[in-house]
């Protein structure tokens, strides 16, 4: 049996929530044209509006997803969604790298090595946008370049597997005498992190994934840390899961160390996640320095 489709589920739950598609146009910030033709199956809804639309209308993310599906087949709009973190990742690369190139511009070895990881990156994120350009034509997965990395994990190996940037924001900040945890599990982001907070003068530490980030604020003297970086998709444990963990330790000091998120999804919905697991701030990757630093120092 054929579900229902999308645009008569947002019509279903619109009339259920008794709103006219007025009002739903305006808590979402579209025009009744776009509501419209959404109920009518003309149109899908901009990909970034999924998570508002869903609060709106009182379901998950994924049971709007879910409409579209053929014979359980995943939704094509289900794995645009999900490749939105395989684009901003490796965006995130190329624009620290670019930053790390400028500051050591006078440095030939250090140079060649930044460039070149942004043409991997970037290799990486058009293929990327490429895979997301046949899923929403409906195409073919298509055959697999074993040249190049496939997926996130593969490229952060990649780029691990390779043989270091003065900001004029910088000079702003200073974090002198303060001990930051970065819980990162890409070597060369956990580079552009340490270059960037060692110029304000912080000592840098950091874990691979949130398992070895629990595991050091665990062993760690209460007050030894002043606030922790903390990735929210990592490998064995991820960032939300390690962060309840360190909220529920016994030593209160500990317990209440101050947590930043730092995630490729900036999503209400994941916001809204890493605030309630008990994170104090949420900072979007790619990293905009002034604002990371902004939410670093209400912390501090």
């Amino acid at each position: 049996m054929r579900q229902m489709t999308l645009g008569s589920l947002i019509r279903s739950l619109r009339m259920q929530n008794k709103m006219t598609q007025a009002q739903l146009a305006s808590l979402v910030g579209v025009t009744d044209k776009a509501v419209s033709k959404w109920e009518r199956g003309i149109s899908y809804p901009d990909i970034t509006l999924f998570p508002k639309l869903a609060d709106i209308l009182g379901v998950a993310v994924n049971d709007l997803f879910n409409e579209c599906v053929d014979e359980g087949k995943p939704s094509r709009l289900l794995r645009i969604f999900e490749m939105s973190h395989d684009i901003r990742t490796p965006l995130h690369i190329i624009l620290g790298c670019a930053d790390m190139a400028q500051m050591h511009r006078d440095d030939p070895e250090l140079l060649a090595r930044y460039l070149e990881s942004i043409r991997i990156s970037g290799e990486y994120l058009l293929r990327s946008v490429n895979r997301v350009m046949e899923v929403a034509k409906e195409g073919a997965e298509g055959g697999r370049d074993t040249k190049y990395p496939a997926n996130i994990e593969e490229l952060g190996e990649y780029l691990n597997a390779r043989p270091k940037a003065q900001d004029p924001f910088l000079e702003k900040y200073d974090f002198s005498g303060k001990r930051i945890l970065v819980a990162e599990d890409i070597r060369l982001n956990r580079e552009i992190a340490a270059e960037i907070l060692k110029q304000t003068g912080a000592q840098v530490e950091f874990a691979i994934d949130g398992q070895e980030c629990l595991n050091m604020v665990s062993a760690a003297p209460a007050g030894y840390y002043d606030l922790i970086l903390m990735d929210i998709l990592m490998p064995n444990m991820d960032g939300v899961e390690a962060t309840r963990r360190i909220r529920r330790l016994e030593d209160h000091r500990k317990a209440l160390v101050p947590i930043i998120a730092l995630s490729a999804n900036v999503y209400e919905k994941d916001q809204k996640e890493a605030l309630e697991a008990g994170m104090n701030g949420f900072a979007e990757k790619p990293i905009f320095v002034e604002k990371l630093f902004e939410a670093m120092r209400e912390c501090l």
